[in-house]
């Protein structure tokens, strides 16, 4: 057979069976041969790449085996390239084996229906062109007829598809779901086949499987007999059917090319196949088949026997052993099954059913199974030498897939008796074990890690696992005495006698020298604590049952807390596993216990750890904790402050919200048990207000003959003091603000009940005023301020003497926890240790490692001196807007400046006449501008002012701290070049903002308010005029109004771009105001004559004189 390969222009190289004869010996050419007469080649395929053809198949082997074959063919040059086969003959002969040389033949088929095809194309380009001609012709004569267009070829034949669905059951009403295929199937250990019956009553045979499937594609009316002919149609065949006709249309489908027949010569151009009655399955094939069979009975001839009725079934295959003993022995012989070796299942055939047995399950006896399959009557003999490998190594896994019966067997007669072992462990020196282990099979013993020893007879394996479960708890092998042993490891020292003995008295017997009896493990001691209150401090006494207090004090003292024991001096190992030990180390860490505290019988601390105390004691149950009832009453009174007699002021009752009446509690009874605290509710929640309502309650209470002092951010110091005048008037405040002397007079003049406020900057200067004075309570709002432990600001407020001292922050840690500690040591020195000591034991372990138990300590011990409310923590008690005026004080030179102009602007109304300030409105607006503008900065009508701006000051303190608590900020101004001035002051400060003014287009405009709301830009600078209405800014939930818009109409509309729907925050509205100037006299005005000041600084009405000179006069005042 010569078969020339086509490539691209018909042309290439020769192949033929000399060349596949020439690669193989003449043995497996002949059996490659026969296996590819027999249908063994299955699951073929060829690539095509850069004139290689890749070619892939598995081919049935001898058995039940199946082989991978590949091979490279160069069709350009016409050889073998290269050929793999996974069976074992390919790799010990030289020259192919007999399953490639089957896939050469499979090869061989495939070119020669690549040359038919290609010869096919040719003729049908030929005749096309004829056709062509002809029709050329044809479109001559009829060039006059009308040309009408026609349906689409491929939509025509759907649409005819469609209505041959919809009539083939009343059309075939009489056959319609009742045609039947029955298969018989083939099966004999060279090849598998099956082939059809059709029909519905009578059954015919089903002669062409390709010309049953092409009817099917194409629903086409096929006739099998005078009484059989029908349009096919999945829909037409029994349930029981429609499986199998799609198998049979899927195996044509696979197969058609090997069955194809294209004539070399005439004129015909439809391709055609063989006939196949008989389809020839691969085993492969054969699993699908029976899925497509199902659990129905259909008719079989298996390995020759006559046929009969078998069915697929879900049992279990039994499968029966013998094992016979004989003098030189032993004989095994499986019981015969027949069978197949499938891709996913074994198929075996016994009694009328067939099993589908998963090869994954059989995988531990795969190789077993293979062999015995090739054994003439499935029976092998094996020598008395190696019968103890066979029971040891395979039989037990035999037995779980074998019902096995013994007969004139027992393993004792070949010599396979089971191992037993011993173990002996001694002590020679100190922390140095030896371990010997012996596997004692009857009278015979053996030195397991002794090398050159007899094996036979032995169970190697059992012996492997015990000798690896004993190496586990040693470190080293001694060659000179044959043993493991353990030397100078104290960790694996511990394991051994608490794991390692108890592992190995599982498996052997255990023999403990009296030297290693010697070294006592004691169990985990049981921890008593009892704990008392005496005026300010707390005293601790701590037991740990029956041990000796010099040794409690060495394990507290140097017990590493990552072991599971502690060695005491006697060599002896403490159990540190309880929960007792492991509270006193707790305490001992968090109270910050030193040596010599610890040997007392009785600890002395100050009364600040109380709370902590409880905790640690709570949380450690098996620890026995006696607290005396002061100490109750103590823990009582701080946990149910909400409980506590503390009275709030009654003209505070209706102003407080109920959390800012909580806090006001909290910090009443902090004070009244001798604690300090910080209060860090979130930015806009009232802080301010709940310490007025402190400080009030102080007051009416007539508690403390010394005065209160409150440091403040120079910013807010007059806000302070508006705050305090607004809510609780009758508060005598003192400002500790002007210069040095007026500063000093105040500071040394202040009654015992006097409010003093100052700033950070201020008290720094005047610390040493205050070194001799006593304060009943010192508050500091902005606490951040002394974030730095080693600034003179901190340092200043450290210095002041307090009876209580309380701290407001909305962020009491911005960067590093070393924030946290320097607030707690201006409120109680000592309580985080010193900072060195802090930063040690829970700093660098939680920033570092993120330690779950420093961060869980730290929690424990600060939680009851820290109140902190989110707004979304209590939205039922808020509003969904809060409104506030904060409020600066003028200063130096921009105080002189605005004085100056408003002498002016009043000395220009003196003078005029009334018909000249009629006339005059316009000048007199540009004045009351500028006024407004000195408020905002100076720089604002003097470009060369270098000075201070308070309300400047005052806005980027708000920022920060709006910016630091998380939140987005809106900032209007009606003056661009002040939004130009505070643009600066946000990029010293590294601010990220946005700014929108008239100039920015409206693609721009819109950009930036997407924008905003999606990322993380802090804050949103607005000129009033540009974006009062249109923006929906709802990411922001705080808005700040740098120079308020006086018509309240305009202003709250710009408020409405955050407070609006959508949002789901509570908005916080500030209202940045200079106090004592004209803007804090229209805030008044506001409420009294609200028109009048809607005409005078919103520009409306001017022209209708409106408002008089004495009016104006009462804005400059």
């Amino acid at each position: 057979m010569d078969i020339r390969v086509y490539g691209k222009g018909g042309c290439g190289k020769m192949l033929d069976q000399s060349e596949i004869r020439a690669l193989a010996d003449q043995n497996a050419y002949k059996r490659g041969r026969n296996l590819y007469r027999s249908d063994a080649v299955q699951e073929y395929s060829v690539e095509e790449d850069g004139g290689i053809d890749y070619i892939y198949a598995a081919v049935q082997g001898s058995g039940r085996n199946m082989y991978d074959v590949d091979l490279e063919y160069n069709m350009e040059e016409g050889w073998l390239e290269n050929a793999h086969c996974t069976c074992p003959a390919f790799r010990e002969y030289e020259g192919l084996c007999k399953h490639c040389v089957a896939v050469l033949f499979e090869y061989t088929d495939y070119l020669e229906t690549q040359e038919a095809a290609w010869q096919y194309e040719q003729k049908k380009e030929e005749s096309l062109a004829k056709l062509q001609t002809m029709k050329g012709m044809q479109n001559k004569l009829s060039a006059s007829e009308e040309w009408r267009p026609k349906t689409t070829p491929a939509i025509k034949a759907f649409l005819s598809q469609q209505q041959l669905k919809s009539t083939l059951p009343i059309a075939q009403e009489s056959i319609y779901g009742k045609v039947h295929l029955e298969p018989l199937l083939t099966c004999m250990d060279n090849f598998i086949q099956v082939e059809f019956k059709i029909g519905t009553s009578y059954l015919y045979v089903l002669k062409d499987v390709f010309a049953f499937a092409d009817a099917l594609q194409n629903k086409q009316k096929f006739a099998y007999g005078q009484k059989l002919e029908f349009i096919h149609d999945i829909q037409v065949f029994d349930r029981d059917s429609r499986k199998l006709a799609e198998f049979l249309q899927s195996w044509t489908a696979q197969n058609r090319i090997k069955y194809m027949q294209v004539p070399y010569y005439g004129y015909s151009y439809t391709d055609s196949t063989m006939k196949v009655r008989k389809v020839p399955l691969t085993t492969g094939e054969l699993e699908l088949f029976l899925e497509a069979v199902g659990d129905r009975e259909f008719p079989a001839e298996i390995n020759g026997m006559p046929e009969k009725l078998w069915h697929v079934t879900e049992d279990p295959l039994s499968r029966t052993m013998k094992i016979k003993g004989q003098e030189q022995g032993i004989n095994v012989e499986v019981n015969y099954l027949f069978g197949y070796q499938g891709i996913k299942h074994n198929i075996y055939f016994s009694k009328g059913k067939i099993y589908k047995v998963s090869r994954a399950f059989l995988e531990p006896v795969h190789d077993f199974l293979s062999c015995m399959e090739n054994m003439p009557q499935r029976k092998v003999f094996i020598e008395t030498a190696d019968v103890p490998v066979f029971c040891r190594e395979a039989l037990p896994v035999l037995e779980t897939y074998f019902e096995c019966t013994r007969e004139s067997f027992d393993e004792k007669d070949y010599g396979v008796v089971p191992a037993a072992f011993e173990i002996y462990l001694d002590a020679p020196q100190k922390d140095f074990i030896t371990c010997r282990l012996d596997a004692v099979y009857g009278e015979q013993k053996y030195h397991v890690f002794e090398k050159n020893q007899k094996t036979e007879g032995r169970d190697l394996k059992k012996e492997a696992e015990a000798a690896k479960i004993v190496s586990h708890y040693c470190n080293a092998y001694d060659e000179d005495e044959k043993m493991m042993v353990l030397a100078n490891d104290e960790d694996m020292l511990y394991e051994l006698l608490v794991c390692g003995i108890p592992a190995m008295q599982q498996f052997a017997e255990v023999y403990i020298s009296d030297a290693l009896k010697k070294i006592n493990i004691a169990p985990a001691p049981k921890v008593a604590v009892g704990v008392s209150l005496s005026g300010d401090l707390l005293e601790l006494k701590m037991t740990a049952g029956d041990m000796p207090r010099n040794e409690l004090l060495e394990i507290l003292s140097k017990y590493n807390r990552k072991k599971k024991f502690y060695r005491l001096k006697s060599g002896d190992f403490v159990n540190m596993e309880g929960e007792g030990i492991n509270a006193l180390l707790e305490m001992k860490e968090g109270l910050h216990l030193t040596k010599k505290q610890l040997e007392q019988e009785q600890v002395v601390l100050p009364k600040y750890h109380a709370l902590y105390l409880d905790e640690e004691l709570k949380e450690w149950q098996s620890v026995s904790a006696h607290k005396d009832k002061e100490f109750k009453a103590l823990i009582r009174n701080m946990k149910t402050v909400e409980d506590n007699d503390f009275e709030l002021p009654a003209e505070m009752e209706p102003i407080l919200r109920e959390y800012q009446k909580r806090g006001f509690l909290w910090i009443k009874t902090l004070k009244y048990n001798g604690f300090g605290g910080i209060l860090a509710d979130d930015m806009g929640l009232g802080k301010t207000l709940q310490v007025i309502a402190f400080l009030l309650s102080e007051y009416l209470e007539k508690e403390g003959n010394s005065p209160s002092l409150i440091v403040a951010p120079a910013s807010l110091v007059f806000n302070w003091q508006s705050e305090i005048r607004k809510f609780a008037p009758d508060l005598p405040v003192r400002m500790v603000v002007g210069k040095a002397g007026e500063r000093k007079s105040i500071i040394r003049h202040a009654g015992n009940r006097d409010i003093l406020v100052t700033s950070y900057d201020l008290l720094k200067r005047d610390i040493g005023l205050y070194e001799n004075m006593t304060f009943s309570s010192q508050i500091i709002d902005e606490a951040q301020y002394i974030k730095n432990h080693n600034t003179q600001a901190a340092k200043a407020v450290k210095m002041v003497n307090a009876g209580f001292k309380l701290a407001l922050t909305g962020t009491p840690v911005e960067n590093r926890l070393s924030e946290l500690w320097s607030i707690f040591d201006y409120l109680m020195p000592g309580f985080l240790y010193s900072y060195q000591r802090f930063r040690e034991e829970l700093e660098l372990p939680i920033v570092q490692d993120n330690s779950e138990n420093e961060i869980k300590r730290l929690q424990k011990m600060i939680r009851p001196f820290v109140l902190r409310r989110l707004k979304k923590d209590v939205l039922k008690d808020l509003p969904d807007k809060l409104e506030k005026n904060y409020y600066a004080r003028m200063e130096g030179e921009q105080q002189k400046l605005y004085d100056a102009h408003v002498k002016r602007m009043q000395l220009m109304l003196d003078k005029q006449s009334e018909e000249e300030f009629k006339s005059s409105k316009i000048q007199i607006l540009s004045e009351l501008t500028r006024l407004r503008q000195l408020c905002c900065s100076p720089e604002l009508v003097f470009d060369q002012y270098t000075g201070k701006s308070v309300k400047s000051d005052l806005c980027i303190d708000l920022i920060k701290n709006a910016v630091s608590g998380g939140h987005k900020i809106l900032l209007f101004s009606q003056f661009t070049s002040m939004i130009s001035i505070l643009e600066e002051r946000l990029q010293a400060e590294k601010i990220s903002f946005y700014t929108l003014t008239g100039s920015v287009n409206k693609e721009k405009r819109a950009r930036m308010v997407e924008d905003f709301n999606n990322d993380d830009t802090s804050v949103f600078c607005i000129s009033l005029k540009a974006g009062g209405t249109g923006l929906n800014l709802t990411s922001a939930d705080i808005v700040i109004h740098y120079d308020p818009w006086w018509n309240l109409a305009v202003q709250n509309q710009a408020t409405d771009r955050a407070h609006r729907i959508g949002q789901e925050n509570v908005v916080m509205v500030y209202r940045l105001i200079v106090e004592g100037t004209i803007e804090d006299n229209i805030v008044k005005l506001q409420e009294k004559k609200k028109e009048l000041a809607d005409q005078i600084l919103g520009g409306e009405g001017m022209g209708s004189a409106s408002f008089t000179r004495e009016e104006l006069k009462e804005l400059l005042k």
